[in-house]
């Protein structure tokens, strides 16, 4: 099991598999194990996602899409290995550990090993970078999704509790690929136990159905960074979506639940998405 920080914020959970960890403060880390030998690549499904007539298309290829109920557009698929490779191309000193996951993966596939603070520097630098080529016009600028605005994103209806720690799994049994469990075949790239997709990790975003948003892998293939805290005295912030790699029973992977990690946590199953703010 690899070290993470990752924190799913319940005291235990139903079931038994990889990274259901205990609630904050987490700071024993795991013990180590070796690491994977590097895989061969292996011929990849062709991806489903096609970008909506609707989608603002940036400079990176990223699709933007509207979603009601909120001020902002989301990008309808994570944060790629060739959107962050550009970024950092183009910047000196940025962390390596994004280009060393124990497994293979293709450029299409979501960036995993960013922190917080990396997702956050790729937010600015973009926003900088499209404002000065004149793809985004003053006032516009690329963020992280406030945990709000990614449960609006997700199809939840209106959540109970003053932080998303006291929100997380109160709306039970409503899951991104409905409302059944197990989850059926093709719900997303989940823990392999599930025997719902054929990918040993992550897999290539868009390679599943979008939700009725238009918007791909709000649940599985990787955690995704949000805006907030995890409660306001925390150091944690938010984490949403669960991963390739978690597996703790059906609560686990509710709409609602949510995990957490310090601003300068690192994994294999953590990346981001980005939202456009403005017009």
């Amino acid at each position: 099991m690899r070290q993470t920080l990752l924190l799913i914020a319940v005291v235990a959970m139903a079931g038994c598999g990889k990274k259901s960890t205990p609630a904050e403060p987490v700071t024993k880390p795991e013990p180590k194990v070796a690491a994977k030998k590097p895989e061969s690549p292996k011929p990849e499904p062709k991806a489903v996602a096609k970008i909506p007539a609707n989608a603002f298309v940036n400079t990176l290829g990223m699709p933007f899409v509207p979603v009601p109920g909120t001020d902002v557009q989301f990008c309808i698929w994570e944060t790629r290995v060739k959107d962050y490779a550009a970024y950092a191309a183009a910047n000196a000193g940025v962390d390596t550990k994004w280009k060393r996951p124990e497994f293979t993966r293709a450029d299409t596939h979501p960036v995993m090993n960013v922190n917080r603070n990396d997702a956050v520097a790729f937010c600015a630098w973009l926003t900088k970078k499209e404002l000065a080529e004149g793809k985004i016009k003053a006032g516009e600028k690329y963020r992280l999704p406030t945990d709000a605005e990614w449960s609006v994103a997700v199809g939840l209806e209106q959540e109970k509790g003053n932080s998303p720690k006291e929100k997380s799994q109160g709306i039970k049994d409503v899951y991104p690929w409905g409302k059944e469990w197990p989850p059926p075949k093709g719900a997303g790239n989940y823990f392999k136990r599930l025997k719902v997709d054929n990918f040993e990790y992550t897999s290539p975003v868009g390679s599943f159905a979008a939700n009725q948003h238009g918007l791909h892998d709000l649940g599985g293939n990787v955690w995704e960074w949000c805006e907030d805290k995890h409660r306001p005295t925390s150091a944690f912030r938010v984490l949403r979506g669960a991963s390739w790699d978690l597996y703790g029973g059906p609560d686990s992977l509710l709409s609602s639940s949510r995990g957490g990690g310090v601003p300068v946590s690192r994994s294999d199953d953590i990346g981001f998405r980005c939202v456009l703010v403005g017009e």
